[in-house]
């Protein structure tokens, strides 16, 4: 017996020993990594207390073991044998990072670079709208470039240089400018192209000719009758997704969101898109799969209509636009004017009769005008100065914008009763930003969450919780909780990052953000909040960005960032459970000033 204890005593010592041995946990990025950078945000951390050499050279280490570095690298492989002692004991790790940083191509011999050529996909135009063609590519600088569409040309190309783009900053032009040549054709009326291949030539200064064939072909073939498209998808629950959205070019900025049904006249396509004109000198793109095409010889939309309407509903009022089809539009909330504008396309106006609900506590007046042949525009003047969100939808062909009654706002608990959605961001396979002391994003927003939770209902606020597990929930999905809940404000927690090639030492602090007007006091009332109770953390501002949970229109929404996990005392704070309490604490506040900001 007393030999079985002795063995179990001796085992247990053995473990503890070999569980002092000190490790290396490399967050970011991945062994083997290949970067086009001349530095790396290296992140990690090793066993607390211990140090750290990488190739015999120290670096910095808190005693918890953090260390986050602006390493520099030298072109090409670096390997990094990384050293960490505590006591007597080693541990070590062999990690391998390459520098690949982009350069020019060289003067000699004459060549393009394959993988830079444009166009890359096939395009096709049915009349001469916005009918340009870009050739661009890479090859060797100081070179006579040209291009031809079939037997057509050829077209001279110029080459970038620093004295045409005044201002561009010095290191980024030496790689960025030499040997990109460009040029562009412009659709004559008499032109006809089917699938004409685009050929460019780069004549070097070693007097070679180098020829390459893009992999985009060009097609022009004018059409007697317009081609009509009708939008197929239909936003989820009034929440718009990132597909279902028209560009103001392939892969572009968000113009319109349109709704399931409404015709556009297609002037021609790019790649997976179609090329859409929606008003003189307007095009949008949209994407093929979410549109169908109508027969040859649909009319193109176009259509007057006379009946504008508001009706008033319990907690909400409804401006009702009678159309005889359905059609694009779009919406632009100015908190400047307090109003709305309403632009629909396709449209014009014959509008000499507004019936208005009479009293209504949130519109003052309604105005249209025929801004463009055929677009017509509404205005709708707001009587409150915070609109609480909306929602758009169709009643047949009849276009709805329904309007939000702002929630009661108690004087003396002005978070009494409201009702808020409180979304931690990631979870489940999405871990979100990796975390150098071994604990991801995922989790400190959660923990950050369920603290503010907590603050919110000691203040009386009635708050849904998106997730209170690490499980993941889709993006869209967020927002459709909240609006199920009736919630009037949806915050969503997430913690900050850094890309790569940037600076680790120049970026921390606190950020909001917001996409629609309607959010934009909220974010920045929460910004302030802590700013000004919480300045330890660091102020990175308030910022417009148009991110899935700050693009519905139901209620005011923002996104949070609540430190970097790349700064290394916002990392600590963040880290903390008092750091995580006080980042709550402090949102909290910012919202019950936000409430009573409003009544």
């Amino acid at each position: 017996m007393k030999r079985f204890l002795f063995a179990l005593v001796v085992s247990s010592l053995l473990s503890v020993v070999q569980a002092a041995a000190p490790d290396i946990y490399v967050a970011y990025p991945d062994n083997k990594a290949k970067v086009p950078f001349d530095h790396v945000l290296l992140e990690g951390s090793v066993t607390a207390g211990a140090d750290l050499t990488i190739n015999g050279k120290a670096i910095d280490v808190g005693l918890d073991g953090l260390f986050i570095e602006w390493y520099p690298l030298a072109e090409g492989l670096n390997k990094l044998e990384m050293k960490t002692t505590k006591g007597s004991e080693t541990g070590s790790l062999s990690y391998e990072i390459t520098s690949n940083l982009p350069k020019p191509l060289a003067e000699t011999p004459t060549a393009i670079d394959v993988d830079s050529v444009e166009p890359y996909a096939n395009h096709v135009w049915y009349t001469l709208e916005n009918g340009l063609l870009e050739v661009k590519f890479r090859g060797s600088p100081k070179g006579t470039a040209s291009f031809m569409i079939g037997d057509k040309g050829p077209f001279k190309m110029l080459e970038r240089t620093a004295a045409d783009f005044i201002g561009y900053n010095p290191v980024q032009a030496a790689l960025e400018l030499p040997g990109m040549y460009e040029g562009s054709y412009v659709l004559q009326p008499n032109d006809s192209f089917d699938a004409a291949p685009v050929k460019v030539s780069l004549k070097g200064t070693d007097g070679n000719t180098v020829n390459l064939t893009t992999d985009g072909k060009f097609t022009y073939k004018p059409l007697s009758q317009p081609r009509v498209g009708i939008y197929t998808a239909q936003p989820l629950d009034g929440i718009s997704s990132s597909t279902q959205v028209a560009r103001n070019g392939f892969g572009r900025a968000y113009i319109l969101y349109p709704r399931e049904g409404s015709k556009f006249v297609v002037v021609g396509e790019e790649a997976s898109v179609y090329r859409c004109k929606i008003a003189p000198g307007q095009i949008v793109y949209v994407r093929k799969d979410r549109m169908r095409l109508l027969p040859e010889g649909a009319p193109v939309p176009n259509q007057f209509f006379t009946t504008i309407r508001t009706k008033r509903l319990e907690n909400r009022t409804q401006v009702k636009f009678f159309l005889s089809d359905r059609v694009p539009h779009s919406i632009d909330h100015s908190a400047q004017t307090n109003s709305l504008e309403v632009k629909l396309f396709y449209t014009n106006s014959d509008i000499d009769y507004i019936v208005s609900a009479n009293p209504d506590p949130l519109i003052r007046d309604l105005r249209w005008s025929q801004t463009a042949d055929p677009v017509t525009t509404v205005k709708i003047d707001l009587k409150q100065a915070q609109l609480w969100g909306y929602t758009v939808f169709y009643e047949g062909n009849t276009l709805v914008i329904e309007l939000r009654d702002p929630p009661s706002i108690s004087k003396s608990s002005p978070l009494a009763g409201q009702k808020i959605t409180i979304d931690a961001g990631h979870g489940g396979e999405d871990s979100g930003a990796v975390g150098a002391l071994r604990v991801n994003e995922k989790d400190i927003v959660l923990a950050i969450s369920k603290q503010l939770k907590a603050s919110l209902e000691r203040r009386g606020a009635i708050v849904t919780m998106t997730r209170e597990t690490d499980v993941e929930i889709p993006l869209l999905d967020r927002s459709i909780i909240a609006d199920k809940a009736g919630s009037s404000v949806f915050v969503s927690i997430h913690c900050n990052a850094l890309p790569d090639g940037v600076d680790p030492n120049k970026n921390r602090g606190f950020a909001a953000y917001y996409f629609q007007p309607q959010s934009r006091a909220l974010a920045q009332t929460i910004q302030d909040a802590v700013r000004t109770l919480a300045p330890e953390i660091g102020d990175d501002g308030t910022h417009y960005q148009n991110l899935a949970v700050t693009r519905p229109t139901q209620m005011l929404q923002t996104l949070i960032e609540t430190g970097f996990m790349t700064d290394k005392s916002n990392l600590r704070f963040l880290m903390s459970q008092a750091g995580q309490f006080k980042i709550a604490d402090t949102i909290a506040i910012g919202l019950e000033r936000f409430y009573r900001n409003q009544r």
